[in-house]
């Protein structure tokens, strides 16, 4: 898949173009990885993007994607921690986060403080974009191992909206990763990591890798089709229309 979420490049595109974004605006991704997401909304309304990760082959990666599409001067990618960047409030006319609230705290504060720093980022009328996952019932302790994360993480589909609301922002769009994403999602990034052991036989990381994938596919089999969702909600800041 395109991204490192499960989201497919039709439920991408649809959010990209529900935005209206001012000529000249500005777009933040925060923990943008390759920057697919980015890269889509700047080539479709012509804005400037902002792109941070914290993985410095990501970022290398988005860069050499930006300057295949033609648009590296529209985009800067920049390998740091967001929280370290010193950017001046309603600096953006969007502010994304898909799959990486960790990139503005550790457990349960990770959501909350997305929602905290980007609407201070983000000036009144704009977007927020956040792809945040949700339990879709009570996890069983098993699984709970295996992915390594307490239950109070994450909220419900319903409470992930509600928690932004209360914090004034205004729900603009929700939408829910299907099965298919999700199938598609896990068996792609299990592919990879099995052709690269497959491809370097002698190499224990990559083998230690595998076996960790193997156990994370039947634990998604088993337990997380049925527990874990991913949701993309889209917010406007409120004040001034765009």
């Amino acid at each position: 898949m395109p991204f490192n979420s499960p989201i497919s490049s039709a439920n991408a595109d649809q959010l990209v173009r529900s935005l209206v974004l001012p000529p000249g605006g500005r777009a933040l991704d925060a923990g943008c990885g390759t920057g697919e997401f980015l890269l889509r909304i700047v080539a479709h309304h012509e804005v400037h993007g902002v792109g941070v990760d914290q993985d410095p082959r990501c970022i290398a990666a988005a860069r050499a994607s930006a300057d295949d599409r033609g648009l590296a001067s529209q985009c800067e990618f920049r390998s740091a921690n967001v929280n370290d960047l010193g950017i001046g409030p309603a600096a953006f006319d969007v502010g994304i986060c898909i799959g990486s609230t960790h990139a503005f705290g550790a457990a349960d504060a990770a959501y909350p403080n997305t929602i905290a720093r980007l609407t201070r980022l983000v000036r009144a009328g704009g977007y927020i974009l956040i792809g945040e996952c949700y339990w879709k019932q009570q996890p069983a302790p098993e699984y709970l191992k295996l992915i390594g994360e307490p239950v109070g993480i994450y909220h419900d589909h319903a409470r992930n909206i509600s928690f932004a609301e209360e914090r004034g922002l205004v729900l603009h769009h929700a939408t829910e990763s299907s099965a298919d994403e999700w199938d598609e999602f896990e068996s792609s990034h299990h592919l990879k990591i099995q052709r690269q052991a497959e491809a370097n036989p002698d190499d224990p990381a990559l083998a230690s890798r595998l076996i960790r994938s193997r156990q994370w596919q039947e634990g998604y089999k088993r337990w997380g089709r049925s527990t874990m969702g991913f949701g993309l909600y889209l917010f406007r800041v409120p004040g001034a229309a765009s």
